[in-house]
């Protein structure tokens, strides 16, 4: 387990899946991440819970991502359609650490051509660090020497307020768009105004725990040279979490699917359904099969890079 502090934070990260394994606020004194007290049950509950996801997050229909002239296929772990690239993806993966200090790590991880089903080796980077004024960033870059695709998500299930449900969080997320999904979770094409749906979170509102929530809310076109404000999170104790991004969308899960037969989670927590909200910046999820989506193409030789910010404030 790596160990960062600063005068605000604390967070815990495994290298299995460049994990952020729990995070801790000075006098706050559950975790404001959903984990395990074991590092093993992260494995061994397989819900994401803070790991990055990738090289392809979110869904893709029948794992099929056309590059040139050729169809690649992702492997299916969920019916016909590839999440988050599969068993083996980035969060089931032994990341290297290559750089650590007291406030900030980076971790390594190298796939060789035809990992996950997709051309390219490709070189990822994740480097965590504590920032002045309460502030976690995560930067995230890639590279290929094939053309192939890249589009990473990080995962962690956010309860601020230490309870056993998000229904006492407020919710605004800076989005006027999100991407309706079909029975199997896979966006229909559509790109639908909010105005009049569970997704409307344009100004504050409560979670709702009466229903599933599991979409991709359009914060753009395109990702942006810098983050930008995309979402913000406030528990019931008035802890505020900011998200600020590069990325051009939002993945909203309202873990209605969390299982009540979870491992030991940590310290004053209980996982089980709605026990934590997913806030997931990323690209659009199924791009590959949706040319009017932000493309997640990487050309050989060109970087991919995304950057989060999590800002903490306590009104």
């Amino acid at each position: 387990m790596i160990v960062l502090t600063s005068d605000m934070l604390e967070a815990h990260i495994l290298p299995r899946g460049a994990t952020l394994a729990g995070l801790w606020m000075k006098g706050i004194r559950h975790s404001l991440t959903l984990g395990f007290e074991q590092a093993a049950s992260f494995e061994a509950c397989p819900i994401y819970a803070g790991a990055l996801v990738g090289p392809v997050a979110n869904r893709v229909a029948d794992g099929r991502v056309q590059i040139g002239s050729r169809c690649y296929r992702m492997p299916a772990n969920e019916g016909t359609t590839c999440l988050h690239s599969g068993d083996h993806g980035f969060h089931a993966l032994e990341w290297n650490v290559s750089r650590q200090s007291a406030r900030s790590v980076t971790l390594q991880l190298e796939l060789p051509h035809m990992a996950n089903g997709l051309p390219g080796r490709r070189v990822i980077a994740a480097r965590y660090d504590l920032l002045p004024g309460a502030t976690l960033a995560l930067t995230i870059t890639a590279s290929s020497d094939r053309d192939t695709v890249m589009n990473v998500a990080h995962h962690p299930y956010w309860c601020l307020d230490g309870h056993r449900d998000v229904s006492r969080h407020r919710l605004q997320i800076d989005a006027e768009s999100y991407l309706p999904v079909t029975g199997a979770g896979l966006p229909t094409g559509q790109i639908t105004p909010v105005a009049g749906t569970s997704y409307d979170f344009r100004t504050p509102r409560s979670v709702p725990v009466d229903r599933s929530l599991d979409a991709n809310l359009c914060l753009s076109r395109a990702a942006t040279a810098a983050p930008r404000r995309a979402a913000s999170l406030t528990g019931s104790n008035g802890l505020t979490l900011g998200i600020e991004t590069t990325e051009p969308g939002l993945q909203v899960y309202n873990g209605s699917g969390l299982p009540d037969a979870a491992p030991k989670a940590l310290q004053r927590q209980k996982i089980g359904p709605f026990a934590g909200i997913a806030l997931e910046p990323q690209g659009w999820p199924d791009a590959p099969n949706h040319p009017e989506f932000p493309r997640i193409s990487l050309t050989a030789g060109a970087h991919y890079s995304q950057e989060t910010l999590y800002r903490f404030t306590n009104n």
